[in-house]
């Protein structure tokens, strides 16, 4: 069982990374001195993570306790520096050492889960103590602050999902999850909504019914009070605050027609490019879309409408087909451990491939916002790579010790 386990994790994430590689040079080839470099890069970083995820899988558990805080606050460290850096595109997200990118960011998602996963495998108390909620709170919104002032909405809203996904396997139920998350899902609701006091106000409602099912400790049931009041009363001014490029995120989610030459054009041309590929696809370099770059970001956010195109829907699926059973086998791994420790980092390195695979593929095909969230081994960036080896790699280490407590 172990060897299936490994070779299966193993073998899908790295034909994922050829597969990228290999999606990158074509939705790249036709940029002028791009194409061949980006396919180097990449192929650069597959090499060196091979073997940075295979040193992550044989660590000792005890070893990586040990370097828990000092990786947390030095990646704290490159977040704060990075805001001293150059932008590009309005944005500072990168470190650079010659023709080289570091983005922080991602190692930053690796430094939380191995956070939470330490605290709360050292809370002797109740996971319910608002208490413990607030540290594991605390733990993700630092490097959400420091990665939202970049700004990068979308990596932040990463943290959120691994924050849910550790408190869930800790003990947490979906309804006092949902309760914690309200405050932000009524912000959702009220940017949808148009700040209609009606909807608001069923929305409030639900909450109050959850709340008197669950009964929370009355500390909890005050915060949330006050947390929905604030809710109530900022939403609006907290929606005027959002740079012009996130509100027409959201308001082209809603409806891509509204503006189909520039924030709707990305989500429209995804689509177009999706469904042309047809149950087979066009073939390999012959995608219309892709190749004559009517697809924005074709190699990074959108590398799912390229594959799509040129792979058809039988291409999607089993590119679908090898996700689900990667996702599948690190959940049987977090089910199947002895120490609670392991078990805290196997859920928080679900829950971030689950989210990423989800929000990606979602936003390609038009049923969620674009929110500038990659696809785990196939999205061109080097960064990103590195990290879902890593992550790969702790999913593997986790199997290999799950025997230990």
């Amino acid at each position: 069982m172990e060897i299936h386990l490994n070779r299966t994790l193993v073998i899908i994430s790295l034909l994922l990374s050829v597969i990228g590689i290999i999606v990158i040079y074509s939705a790249t080839r036709d940029v002028t001195g791009l194409g061949m470099s980006r396919f180097m890069l990449q192929s650069m970083w597959f090499l060196t993570g091979i073997g940075v995820m295979y040193v992550t899988s044989v660590l000792p558990t005890r070893f990586l306790q040990a370097i828990t805080i000092p990786v947390f606050v030095l990646v704290m460290v490159l977040l704060v520096i990075v805001l001293t850096t150059e932008t590009v595109k309005g944005s500072s997200r990168w470190i650079r050492f010659g023709f080289i990118g570091i983005q922080p960011s991602e190692l930053a998602k690796i430094a939380v889960i191995m956070a939470l996963a330490l605290y709360l495998s050292q809370v002797r108390s109740n996971i319910h103590r608002p208490s413990v909620i607030a540290t594991c709170g605390f733990i993700v919104a630092l490097p959400v602050f420091l990665i939202l002032s970049q700004p990068d909405l979308g990596t932040s809203i990463v943290f959120g999902a691994i924050l849910c996904g550790v408190l869930l396997w800790a003990g947490l139920s979906v309804l006092e999850l949902i309760l914690m998350v309200s405050p932000l899902i009524g912000v959702v609701i009220g940017v949808v909504s148009g700040f209609d006091w009606v909807i608001w106000s069923v929305f409030i409602l639900s909450v109050a019914g959850i709340m008197y099912l669950k009964r929370p400790p009355r500390f909890v049931t005050i915060f949330l009070i006050v947390a929905h009041l604030g809710v109530g009363l900022g939403a609006e001014p907290l929606w005027d605050s959002l740079h012009d490029y996130q509100q027409q995120r959201v308001e082209t989610f809603l409806n891509p027609q509204v503006d189909p030459k520039g924030a709707g054009y990305q989500i429209i041309q995804s689509k177009i490019a999706i469904g042309s590929g047809g149950l087979t696809g066009r073939g390999f370099l012959q995608g219309s879309q892709t190749h004559l770059a009517f697809l924005p970001e074709q190699h990074t956010d959108f590398i799912f409408s390229v594959i799509a195109e040129e792979f058809g829907f039988l291409g999607s699926i089993a590119v679908l087909g090898l996700y689900y059973v990667f996702i599948l086998i690190g959940i049987n791994i977090a089910m199947n451990v002895k120490s609670r420790y392991q078990a805290m980092l196997a859920a928080g390195c679900v829950s971030v491939f689950t989210f990423h695979v989800v929000m990606n593929i979602g936003m390609a095909v038009g049923v969620l916002p674009i929110a500038g969230v990659p696809l785990p081994f196939l999205s061109y960036g080097g960064s990103f790579l590195m990290s879902s080896l890593i992550l790969c790699g702790l999913l593997l280490n986790v199997w290999r010790h799950r025997f230990d407590y």
